[in-house]
């Protein structure tokens, strides 16, 4: 299952000091349940080589070639994180080479049993089991009460919460996030009662209205940069950078100095309130490089998106016109091509951003949704993108356009 702690554990084994010293090659991937060979030999290329231009537009038969030719004669530890199915497996092993490269190893993390067997790891396979009453109650304190003593009554209610998260880490920890900053006891009091009244047999769904929880107590700052993690693809390890530029870009903080400095701040809150998993830091700890959100997470953030009506999100798929130049095909309202689906959008993939309006929109209202388009972003480009021409002139409230992940050919634009 989900939130059981698979993950974070392999965070903890890959960014260990004694990895670091053992092996040459370290490279992670997130595979997730809508996987893209591509993507995830991408991915594990970026800890092996320097990546260019050119390596991202080579196919997977060259990707995979060329990171069995890096890896060999090294020392390599590989994770493939949130693996779902067999033929992912069979789809990259491969690309590990055996033959002088003792001593390295590949780790897997999966929900599916079979997946774990089949890999051939049946006896090297942990299954992560529910913490237990002392182990809930640990990492509720280590996070809740921050090493600030507090009055019995605080310690009291706060056995009670962790017991009534049932053994699961990140519900124990982000409730624990919620309270970190509530110093009255009503307030506690309160949360109590609500985390109590999740009576549900699926953990998911418990799991679930916690995160509510948690959400609902946000300032509306916070809540507004925690949706933002939506706009990207589920799964993805988005640079720290990258997506607080996006939230200055879009205005979503109030102050009007200092953007970067309340940014770093909202960033810093969502991690200490354990909504935002931290991927991977500077070389001496002090800065983060790269995050990402749980699932379900991810899917609370799409949810309200929706739900609050604060924006809308499209996809823009790239087709060939009749003369052959790359150009708009298609927005889908409310749908988002995941997957496989990628595969059938060799021209590239594009996230636009849209003011909302109070009507249902119809797959054939292009005109209206060109108007209406804020924010476009890049994501998954192909083999062929060579600066598309998506007819900016037409996006009249276009204010943000980001364009950080295509290949673009500078002789291709005259200005």
């Amino acid at each position: 299952m989900g939130d059981i702690g698979k993950t974070t554990l392999a965070i903890e084994v890959y960014n260990h000091g004694s990895m670091l010293r053992r092996f040459d090659v370290r490279a992670w991937a997130t595979v997730s349940q809508q996987h893209n060979i591509k993507e995830i030999l991408l991915s594990l290329q970026q800890s092996t080589i320097k990546m260019d231009d050119m390596v991202k537009m080579k196919g997977e038969a060259e990707l995979a070639h060329l990171l069995q030719k890096s890896l060999k004669r090294k020392r390599y530890l590989i994770v493939l994180d949130d693996i779902w199915s067999c033929e992912v497996w069979d789809g990259v092993r491969q690309c590990f080479p055996t033959e002088d490269n003792a001593g390295s190893r590949i780790l897997l993390t999966t929900r599916n049993k079979e997946v774990a067997c089949y890999a051939g790891t049946e006896n090297l396979s942990m299954q992560i089991n529910f913490m237990d009453q002392d182990e809930s109650w640990n990492l509720f304190k280590s996070v809740a009460f921050a090493n600030v003593a507090l009055p019995s009554r605080f310690e009291t209610i706060g056995k009670q919460i962790a017991e009534k998260c049932h053994g699961l880490p990140l519900t124990t920890a982000v409730v624990a996030g919620l309270l970190k900053s509530k110093r009255a006891i009503e307030d506690w009091e309160n949360v109590a009662k609500d985390v109590k009244s999740f009576v549900t047999k699926d953990p998911d769904e418990r799991c679930s209205r916690v995160l509510r929880l948690s959400y609902n107590h946000l300032t509306s700052d916070l809540k507004t940069c925690l949706l933002h993690f939506g706009i990207f693809l589920e799964d993805s390890e988005i640079p720290v950078k990258r997506l607080v530029r996006s939230w200055m870009a879009e205005g979503l903080l109030k102050l009007e100095n200092d953007l970067e400095g309340e940014a770093g701040k909202c960033f810093q809150e969502l991690v200490d309130r354990c909504l935002v998993l931290i991927c991977k830091k500077s070389r001496d700890g002090t800065k983060f490089r790269s995050c990402k959100v749980h699932d379900l997470i991810y899917d609370l953030c799409v949810t309200e998106f929706q739900r609050e009506n604060i924006l809308i999100m499209n996809n823009i798929v790239l087709g060939v016109s009749e003369r052959g130049n790359l150009s708009m095909q298609k927005m889908q309202p409310f749908k988002c091509v995941t997957g496989d689906e990628i595969n059938y959008c060799p021209y590239g993939l594009y996230r636009a951003l849209l003011t909302p309006v109070h009507r249902q929109l119809r797959d054939h209202d292009n005109n209206d949704l060109l108007k209406r388009t804020r924010s476009i972003l890049t994501f998954y480009p192909k083999d062929s993108i060579y600066g598309p021409k998506l007819e900016l002139i037409h996006f009249k409230l276009l204010k943000v356009l980001d364009l950080s992940d295509i290949v673009i050919a500078s002789s291709l634009y005259r200005y």
